[in-house]
């Protein structure tokens, strides 16, 4: 009886594997047929080594001196009041930052911060960042990222051009401080251009990076449109390099290298039980288990030593060979149906609509059965990224506003004032008015009675409040305007709120 029961027992994982293992094929076939990618060599550029970039600048981010202040107290950039207004950075005499990082390591303490301390830290470094400009000017910047490492991928670049934002922002807040409008223009420019530093890498890791240092170059941006002094040729330029940036497609490519990633770590894993481990139960182990203190096998003497036996030299293993390729062709399946989503997300240009979509994505993930469960282990790996889709059409939704404050502020140096609605900005300094990716509609426009604008997008929810920046429901952060019922592009801050934000920052 028992024989007859291992032998049915073998016979019914030799069928999963079996399943499985035809299911991924004809799966992968239908996929190629649409014309889909799934080779890791789709996604290699050839290209001459002398033209690119990458390896001079990574290796001169790695000696930029620390200094008193770079770069872990930069200028502040367009730093929010409670009203939803800003403080203008470049125009405080000192910034104050309740921590700082000396002799390795971070220290929790209150500092006031300087321009002259600035200028000494960026005068220590300006032959190492000229040879940044020097490498950023190259037309090509590639990374050379490998999607056959799978998960044996390193990142490690990522950081340090992350890192290099600051620099740049805080060189321009600087000339603009000195007011030296002119030369805050090219580490401006240099700036809002740093994304495509890692737009050829085709992985989401990426193109969240991106997305971050776009967000940096946004507020930079909104600084330097604080200042007098520009010209419409320097306004042209930037809003040039504006117009070049491109998130939401980017994206939608980002994730199309992430399933060649996610395709060859699946190989990885069936190959190796230490790699299947590190996947179903890395996470799990780093931070305890979910039920940890429900867990009854705890309680036991020699319980936890049981089951991490269990987990890991038996089930992991019968999983690698039963039931590995279900959840490959599953993570592929899943992977198809968020690249629909995107791209009809880039037609549309609409969170609202994209939304239910990636609610039904996600509610979809979830194991409905014991079985889909023993299938299907460890984290929902295709969960992470309908929040990735968002994050892109947030970032369009800034870059939209943007673009269009650049093209108000030109308006109002060849004609004195802003327009009456925005349709006047075409086609002298907008081909068309940007898209609010919120709602599909364009960016939202008011001329106040003061001669001031009110320019906003509609927000997570969709809805035009009339660019009102009191919080959504349930949300408490005043100082995140995608937190407001419109995202509004924020107005300077009044003569009072800059003397109590320093009275604050002085008591501090």
């Amino acid at each position: 009886m028992l024989l007859a029961l291992v032998l049915l027992l073998v016979a019914f994982l030799l069928f999963e594997r079996f399943r499985g293992q035809i299911a991924l094929a004809n799966y992968k076939k239908e996929l190629l047929a649409q014309g889909e990618k799934l080779s890791p060599q789709d996604f290699v550029a050839k290209f001459a080594e002398a033209d690119n970039g990458a390896p001079q600048v990574i290796s001169a981010i790695e000696r930029l001196q620390r200094g008193t202040v770079m770069p872990h107290n930069p200028p502040p950039r367009m730093r929010l009041v409670l009203s939803g207004r800003a403080i203008v950075g470049f125009r405080e005499p000192v910034w104050v930052d309740k921590g700082t990082f000396r002799e390795g390591k971070w220290v929790n303490e209150t500092t006031t911060n300087h321009w002259e301390a600035l200028a000494a830290d960026l005068t220590i470094n300006q032959a190492v960042l000229a040879e940044i400009r020097a490498g950023l000017a190259k037309p090509v910047f590639n990374n050379q990222v490998d999607l056959r490492e799978g998960m044996k991928m390193k990142l490690q670049y990522l950081a340090p051009l992350k890192s290099l934002a600051p620099w740049l922002g805080a060189t321009s807040a600087l000339a603009l401080h000195e007011g030296k409008t002119q030369d805050a223009l090219p580490p401006l420019l240099l700036q809002v251009q740093l994304p495509r530093t890692l737009a050829a890498d085709h992985i989401l890791i990426s193109e969240l990076v991106r997305i971050a240092i776009a967000a940096i170059a946004k507020e930079s941006t909104w600084e330097a449109l604080q200042a007098d002094g520009w010209q419409d040729a320097d306004l042209a330029q930037l809003q040039a390099a504006w117009q070049d940036q491109k998130f939401l497609t980017a994206m939608t490519h980002g994730l199309e290298g992430e399933r060649v990633f996610g395709d060859v770590s699946a190989e990885m894993i069936r190959r190796s039980n230490e790699n299947a481990i590190s996947a179903i139960y890395g996470l799990q182990e780093m931070f305890g288990d979910a039920d940890d203190e429900a867990a009854w096998w705890r309680k036991w003497p020699g319980g936890e030593s049981v089951v991490r036996f269990w987990r890991h030299q038996v089930y992991c293993r019968v999983w690698r060979f039963a039931w590995s390729h279900q959840e490959q062709r599953r993570y592929l399946e899943k992977m198809q149906e968020l690249f629909e989503i995107a791209r009809e997300a880039e037609q549309h240009k609409s969170y609202t609509k994209a939304a239910a979509a990636l609610d039904g994505f996600a509610e979809g993930l979830v194991n409905r059965n014991f079985y889909a469960a023993w299938r299907f282990p460890g984290p929902e790996y295709p969960g992470m990224f309908p929040h990735a889709i968002k994050r892109a059409m947030r970032m369009e939704t800034e870059r939209s506003l943007t673009l269009t404050a650049i093209a108000l502020q030109r308006h109002f140096i060849h004609h004195g004032n802003y327009p009456a609605e925005l349709d006047a900005l075409i086609p002298e300094f907008l081909s068309s008015v940007p898209v609010d990716y919120m709602d599909g509609q364009p960016i939202k426009y008011r001329l106040n009675g003061d001669g001031t604008f009110a320019l906003y997008s509609v927000g997570d929810d969709g809805r035009d409040d009339g660019g009102d920046l009191s919080l959504q429901p349930e949300k408490t952060r005043l100082r995140v305007l995608w937190d407001r019922k419109d995202y509004v592009w924020p107005a300077p801050a009044t003569p009072e709120e800059v003397a109590e934000y320093r009275r604050q920052a002085g008591r501090n």
